[in-house]
């Protein structure tokens, strides 16, 4: 679930390059490797974050997976949460999220969950619920008043979907917004307490539209950000369209702006993929100094389709009215390398994080091993950034991870945030192939 791109403007800017450095902790803290979450034998698939103060939540998809050390993993399909209240140092158990009956349907499947804890700390949990008959994918919002010990569910979507896709969810003080999509329809849903939901169509534009990230202002108004594809295979050059909306807190009232375009991404090297794995992505992150910002993909040579992706970097300072390409951030070095699935967060005014995988370490050079998870930060704005952090590390436990990365993304987003102590905290996922098992990984550097 992906696309591809090609800048709204000039793309003569070259990456502020930079080779790997030592991982940095807050200050008066010694970093520490990642955490194995979900089950030692996997299938854990497309982790999300989100915290307050020094509790973090972890939301992943389980697919039943059986192995002597982990029976437990055999359990069917679910969305699960684990829960940390140090500030992510330990983790309790996988918990399913619910797998229960809303108005009598019950989803034999589920994928795709997000999270969110709102200023009572209650827990939001959405997800795609789907594998019925008929081929109806519905929005699934589970809602826990206890810590995330249980949750209570609703469909959000206001009409049968058969294809929504990609929800993103925000707390705003104007209420709970959902965004998705189902082909070019882009939805927005609002509720004031997690079970009575208003959706409205926002946008009809694209083929394929895509919610890819959510954050909300000082005065409630939440923006989203968008990679639409333009034609029902994200094909061409360019291939998808990069736009964010901004909706009005308490309303459902939402205009869009125009980031960019984007190329038609690579093809996957194995034989069964999701639907343009490689494709365009974005994510959106807003700082204190309330300066927004976009990170997207699009081709190293945005004219030729397939060109190996990269990173860029745009941001607006008038509240999402009009938006500037700050640059090229990644810094993957080899030109053959991918640079995908890029994320961003954002923490006082002027400081921005970025993160993104790629396989610069290939060897043999064939998109199937080699694969890390990068992270730079900059405190101008993007203007200029420091060196590049490797946060994925060698595990000989697990059977994707190799000395030189694993072996290839399991999933095509993960999480980025900052830890109740000013540093990021991650989670993404690591898998041996696209189908899995694969294994997610959580790291703060608190």
């Amino acid at each position: 679930m992906a696309g591809f791109r090609l800048a709204l403007v000039s793309l003569t800017a070259l990456a502020l390059v930079a080779l790997p450095a030592s991982v940095s902790a807050a200050p008066g803290k010694t970093p520490t490797g990642p955490t194995r979450l979900g089950f030692c034998s996997g299938d854990d698939w497309e982790p999300e974050l989100a915290h307050k103060g020094t509790t973090v939540y972890v939301v992943t998809t389980h697919y039943p997976q059986t192995n002597s050390c982990d029976p437990g993993a055999a359990a069917p399909n679910t969305i699960d949460i684990q829960k940390s209240t140090n500030g992510g140092v330990t983790f309790g158990p996988p918990q399913v999220v619910f797998n229960g009956s809303i108005n009598g349907v019950s989803y034999p499947a589920q994928a795709d969950p997000v999270v969110a804890i709102d200023a009572s700390n209650n827990v939001y949990v959405s997800f795609l619920g789907y594998g019925n008959s008929g081929g109806h994918t519905d929005i699934v919002a589970a809602k826990s008043t206890n810590g995330g010990t249980s949750f209570t569910a609703v469909k959000v979507n206001a009409k049968d979907c058969k294809n929504c896709d990609h929800e993103k969810i925000a707390i705003s003080p104007g209420g709970i917004y959902i965004a998705y999509s189902q082909a070019g329809n882009h939805f927005m849903s609002r509720s004031t307490d997690g079970v009575s939901w208003t959706q409205a169509t926002v946008s009809t534009t694209g083929n394929v539209a895509f919610a890819e990230g959510m954050v909300v202002d000082t005065n409630g108004d939440v923006f989203t950000s968008w990679g639409d594809c333009r034609s029902s295979n994200c094909t061409g050059t360019p291939a998808a369209d990069y736009s964010v909306s901004r909706t009005l807190s308490g309303t459902l009232t939402t205009t869009f702006t125009t980031v960019g375009t984007g190329d038609q991404g690579p093809d996957c090297p194995f034989s069964s993929c999701g639907f343009a794995y490689f494709g365009a992505q974005s994510d959106i992150a807003i700082d204190a100094g309330r300066t927004l910002y976009v990170v997207w993909q699009d081709g190293q040579v945005p004219t030729t389709r397939k060109s190996p992706p990269i990173v860029n970097l745009s941001k607006s300072t008038d509240h999402g009215a009009t938006w500037q390409l700050v640059g090229r951030v990644d810094s993957k070095g080899n030109s053959s390398a991918y640079a995908l699935f890029p994320t961003v967060t954002a923490g006082a005014a002027g400081t921005v994080y970025v993160a993104w995988m790629d396989d610069r370490n290939g060897s043999p050079f064939d998109h199937m091993n080699g694969w890390n998870v990068w992270l730079r930060t900059s405190t101008n704005s993007g203007a200029t950034f420091g060196a590049t952090q490797q946060m994925s590390t060698y595990d000989s436990t697990r059977p994707e991870s190799q000395p030189n990365g694993f072996v290839f993304p399991y999933g095509d987003y993960f999480g980025l945030d900052v830890n109740t102590c000013g540093s990021p905290e991650l989670t993404w996922g690591e898998g041996p192939s696209y189908a899995g098992p694969g294994h997610t990984l959580y790291r703060t550097l608190c």
